[in-house]
């Protein structure tokens, strides 16, 4: 069994996150698969895409963090789908997730603005009826 990652060290290499945007990310990955129906599939099944572990950050941030989110990312350094891709390879660099041959960091480039999507979808959370 593999010792476990310096979270600090890892948190340093990936860009200089805060040690809580690495764990973040891990624990974004375990709610996209619930999120996205692949922690039962079979192995073929259970690969997330980019957008998917991207979909799956932005969701467990406006469940935990409601409107501070935008705030609370932002503060580990996480800013954009980038910062999650670099988090991501580097997390795939100690052998803590795995790839497929097919994924890229550049995979995670573009994606949405968290900013205004944490906004968007706290709100939606507080006043449902309201779109």
């Amino acid at each position: 069994m593999s010792a476990l990652p310096d979270i600090d060290a890892l948190a340093k290499a990936a860009g200089g996150y805060a040690p809580e945007a690495i764990a973040f990310v891990g624990e974004s990955l375990r709610h996209a698969a619930r999120l996205f129906g692949k922690e039962a599939a079979e192995q073929d099944n259970r690969h997330l895409t980019a957008p998917e572990l991207v979909e799956g950050m932005l969701d467990l941030a406006t469940v935990r963090f409601g409107l501070m989110a935008e705030l609370v990312l932002r503060e580990w350094g996480l800013k954009s789908a980038a910062d999650v891709g670099r988090i991501t390879f580097a997390l795939i660099e100690v052998g803590v997730f795995s790839k497929q041959p097919s994924d890229r960091l550049e995979d995670f480039s573009g994606g949405p603005d968290f900013g205004s999507v944490l906004t968007r979808r706290s709100r939606q959370r507080l006043c449902p009826t309201e779109a």
